[in-house]
């Protein structure tokens, strides 16, 4: 006991020490005009459940036309139960307050999400046009372990300052999955915090790295769900040379930039490379091409096993790393040239090939797909994705109709047995392939005012008819 006690008084002490070297008067006088209060409004629907939350975190003003950076992941909408199921779940930012620190407040304009850092992006909406001071990042490629990097975080709204500092030791310096610069003595309540070095220059954001195990389904790759160990947070810097890209172009909701392949994957494990005599420590089986991806028009065929990615080896032995190749695929960005060493196996044989492939912009997931919501059945439609398609196949080609997104309780659609998941392919007489058609329809109706709506669904495969009562 006496030796934990030893120990915990260390480090206070050498904690202690190190923040001797941070001017955080200056610091802070540098940056209290850059720094900022983000209050985000959100709804939150889980089927036919929605309540609104409020978010509120520490930011950052990167322009000086007012734009915003903040942690996002309190409207990060895409998870692995939202793409798996019929039940959206759907974090929506209905209004943003950016509090300056001196107590000045402006309405924002929410822009996107940035899928690989979860950094979020806003607008201030400044009347007069006003020119905001703006924090302005160092790159650094010389951290070593035992540097210390400092941050503010945000304090409880009944304190005044709002802000506090804190400390950090660089304690690791992660080569893969990716480069990232691990610290320690931070909290996932200082995600998005601007980071400064010994000499108060601003040398990045807290970001934490994402184990790979844990990353989120994208439509387009539908990873294993094998079970994985856990992992403790893992925060760190996210760069200036990032940070840079994402503010020269930040994300905008529903574009999408990410790159896609178009294949079914699977890791080579050792057991199936000593089955097939294979020496590879490790790469991507080809399970399946989509119909013109780039996969197909680059030649790569069923059976392919990816060994390298730009002449990097693909170390991808167990089916809970499969995420490092998606994610390499997705930063990559669409219109990028990607190139494969590959083995396939012809008639007993084993050829080495190298294909390069053309990636494309990802198809959309269900939470970025275009939606609209009406008041009168109280529910919110969405156009269907390729992930519909692909988990129900579904021929795109022939089979049309909107995805219901959510249904408000005790509503029209709800007491007519209308549910999250259902797809409407018409409405009464009227086909209906996307929600620009539903739109009209549904004004249609509000004009039209009919005693009841006949809906025809797809629902688990079968379909069926829902009479809507309605109560003009």
């Amino acid at each position: 006991m006496r030796k934990i006690y030893a120990l915990f008084f260390f480090v206070i002490l050498v904690h202690s020490a190190h923040a001797l070297r941070f001017d955080f008067e200056k610091i802070n006088e540098k940056s209290k005009d850059y720094i900022v209060i983000v209050n985000t409004k959100i709804e939150v629907s889980f089927g036919t459940q929605s309540s609104e939350v409020q978010s509120k975190t520490i930011g950052a003003i990167v322009s000086k036309d007012g734009l915003v950076l903040f942690d996002g992941r309190d409207i990060d909408s895409d998870n692995p139960y939202s793409i798996m199921s019929g039940m959206m779940i759907s974090t929506e930012p209905k209004s943003i307050e950016i509090t300056l620190l001196d107590g000045k407040k402006y309405p924002a304009e929410y822009i996107g999400l940035d899928k690989f850092t979860r950094l979020a992006f806003c607008r201030i909406n400044s009347e007069e046009k006003k020119e905001f001071k703006f924090a302005a990042f160092k790159k650094r490629d010389d951290f070593k372990i035992g540097d210390w990097v400092s941050a503010f975080l945000l304090l409880p709204e009944f304190v005044t300052p709002r802000l506090g500092a804190d400390i950090g030791m660089i304690s690791a310096i992660i080569e893969e999955p990716e480069k990232f610069v691990f610290a320690v003595g931070f909290s996932e309540l200082e995600l998005g915090s601007v980071l400064f070095d010994t000499s108060g220059i601003a040398v990045g954001i807290l970001g934490e790295l994402e184990n790979p195990a844990f990353a989120g389904l994208e439509s387009s790759n539908m990873p294993s769900m094998s079970e994985s160990e856990s992992m403790v947070s893992m925060l760190g810097i996210i760069g200036a040379e990032k940070i840079e890209k994402l503010i020269k172009n930040p994300p905008v909701k529903g574009e999408v930039t990410r790159g896609w392949l178009g294949i079914y994957l699977q890791a080579l494990t050792s057991d199936i490379a000593e089955f097939w005599g294979l020496k590879e420590g490790g790469g991507i089986i080809i399970n399946e091409i989509i119909n013109d991806s780039p996969a197909d028009l680059a030649g790569l065929k069923t059976g392919d096993i990816i060994i390298k990615l730009n002449g990097k080896p693909v170390d991808v032995d167990k089916e809970e790393n499969l995420p490092i190749f998606q994610k390499e695929i997705s930063e990559s960005g669409a219109e990028a040239e990607v190139n494969f060493d590959i083995l396939r196996r012809v008639e007993g044989k084993v050829d080495t090939l190298n294909i390069t492939a053309t990636l494309t912009k990802a198809p959309l997931t269900p939470a970025e797909a275009p939606d609209y919501e009406d008041k009168n059945f109280e529910m919110k439609v969405r156009d269907m994705v390729f992930v519909d398609y692909n988990l129900y196949k579904l021929d795109k080609r022939d089979f049309k109709g909107v995805v219901i997104k959510e249904v408000e309780p005790g509503g029209w659609a709800a007491v007519g047995e209308m549910e999250p998941g259902d797809i409407i392919q018409s409405i009464g007489s009227d086909k209906i392939g996307s929600i620009e058609d539903a739109k009209m329809v549904f004004r249609k109706l509000s004009e039209q005012k009919p005693k009841e709506v006949v809906f025809f669904l797809w629902r688990d495969s079968k379909t069926l008819f829902k009479n809507v009562k309605t109560d003009w």
